[in-house]
């Protein structure tokens, strides 16, 4: 039995001209598709680390306001310390410790995270940005801690001319030595971090000026 196939009107060899056009013109097709997602993805993930290092340069900004201000928190210490000693019963010692503590954000981390341009940044640098976020994370608790017991020091200084409040005084000036020497010791956890990415800070975003040697000045008593 033999079967015979249907001659193409112009030829086989027109017929295959043809069907080779096509798929050269699918293959442009997907091709030139391709392209445009390419750069839709190159662009997604520039606007997402341009988030992020955004929200960083802003956090280490902060980050050094912070560390600017510890020789003269520092100083301070050492000077309540000698007034409790020496001022007489009575006295009171108000505004003895305005310092700065800065909140921190992670909100483009939080967004990144769902984003599907993050499973295209290299995971080395994806994994740097996770471990500082999450340090980010755990610091704004205990910044909110060391910003509560220096308020409270600030007050019972205020009110020191009673007793009992300046008995309090002690407790608190030991615990934010104790504070402080603990933020100290994560300095170079975060600045290693923000150097690895070529982080460098953002002071545009810091609402309000502070005066670094604040608490070099003498006490106002």
């Amino acid at each position: 039995m033999h079967v015979h196939l249907p001659k193409p009107l112009h030829g086989w060899r027109a017929f295959v001209g043809e069907v080779g056009i096509i798929v050269v013109g699918v293959l442009i097709a997907l091709g030139a598709e391709q392209v445009v997602e390419s750069i839709h993805e190159r662009e997604d993930i520039a606007q997402l680390r341009g988030a992020l290092r955004g929200e960083l340069a802003d956090d280490r900004a902060r980050w050094e306001d912070m560390r600017a201000q510890d020789r003269c928190t520092e100083s301070r210490f050492t000077a309540i310390d000698h007034w409790l000693r020496s001022a007489p019963a009575g006295k009171l010692l108000p505004d003895a410790f305005r310092i700065t503590l800065w909140n921190m954000h992670s909100s483009a981390w939080d967004l990144a995270k769902t984003s599907p341009a993050v499973a295209h940044i290299p995971v080395t640098e994806r994994l740097t940005y996770a471990s500082l976020f999450a340090a980010i994370d755990n610091w704004r608790e205990v910044l909110m801690i060391e910003r509560a017991n220096g308020q409270t020091m600030e007050a019972l200084l205020a009110t020191a001319d009673q007793p009992e409040n300046r008995r309090q005084v002690p407790l608190y000036l030991a615990r934010a030595r104790i504070l402080l020497r603990l933020r100290q010791l994560n300095y170079r956890y975060f600045f290693s971090r923000f150097d690895s990415l070529g982080i460098r800070a953002d002071r545009s975003q810091l609402t309000i000026a502070g005066d670094d040697n604040l608490l070099c000045k003498p006490l106002d008593q």
